[in-house]
């Protein structure tokens, strides 16, 4: 029963659990393996199993909600996101509708950051060329016409570089986010694996003390049994030691004569 609970982790592990039609609809995630990892961890010693049932059936619930909301705003989603984020958030063997909800509002929010920044970009301000003088004005020297003005094109440049910094900041936290959930995965990973090991060695050990058990009772039962015949045979020894003597003892009548015919002592 347990290597089957064994097998069945390590299926649940390697196998994504996404069941998603070609028709690119909401995938229906299979969200059972995180809840029961997220039921494990926040499980209250003093309470027991009780307590874990109930912190899964909430996790399932929410992720029921979330799903929910993923419907509603699915088609605002572009399809490049949602292939990127249905793989991320199947990534490790356990799925999510919340970690994919994250991710996809995420980079919805760094594309439109992108637009914005293009479209500052185009409409920026263009300088004009100044009109050369015609003849008839006065030319002044060449030494007082003021110069252009290039105070607008460092600062587009710092709004693009500002905007290039921003979208640089927003891809670095969506990696660390999904670090962090491929962490959590890993750790939640190695603590099944480690509770698995910890349940065989408790198990081996169960084994080799009821294997010890039985061995002291079927010693104790061959002590008694040499215990119980020793004591028949010594019964058995007592018994025909009796018939012994009960068949060489003299009667009474024969001891009798044999005392009175016995000669008086010299003192009497």
């Amino acid at each position: 029963m347990r290597g089957q609970f064994v097998c069945g982790v390590t299926i649940l592990t390697i196998i994504p659990t996404i069941v998603w039609g070609a028709s690119g609809g909401v995938p229906t995630l299979d969200v059972r393996p995180v809840c029961r990892g997220i039921a494990a961890q926040s499980a209250d010693p003093g309470v027991g199993q009780r307590n874990q049932t109930e912190t899964y059936q909430q996790c399932v619930e929410s992720e029921q909600t979330v799903r929910e909301q993923l419907i509603k705003q699915w088609s605002a989603f572009s399809a490049e996101d949602k292939r990127h984020c249905v793989t991320l958030a199947t990534t490790g063997g356990e799925s999510s509708n919340t970690e994919l909800l994250t991710c996809l509002e995420m980079a919805r929010d760094v594309r439109a950051l992108r637009s914005a920044a293009a479209t500052a970009d185009t409409t920026k301000p263009v300088l004009s060329t100044p009109t050369p003088p015609t003849p008839s004005t006065p030319v002044t020297q060449p030494a007082a016409v003021a110069p252009i003005p290039d105070k607008e094109a460092p600062k587009s440049e710092r709004s693009e570089t500002k905007g290039e910094l921003e979208r640089v900041k927003l891809e670095a936290d969506a990696a660390k986010a999904s670090e962090a959930a491929v962490q959590r995965k890993l750790a939640d990973a190695e603590a099944a694996l480690k509770k698995a090991k910890e349940e065989t060695q408790r198990v081996s050990s169960d084994l080799e003390r009821a294997k010890a058990e039985a061995k002291n009772a079927r010693e104790s039962e061959a002590a008694i049994k040499t215990r119980l015949a020793d004591a028949v045979a010594a019964r058995t020894k007592a018994e025909q030691a009796c018939h012994s003597d009960d068949g060489q003892r003299p009667s009474l009548g024969t001891r009798l004569r044999k005392w009175l015919g016995r000669p008086a002592s010299p003192d009497r």
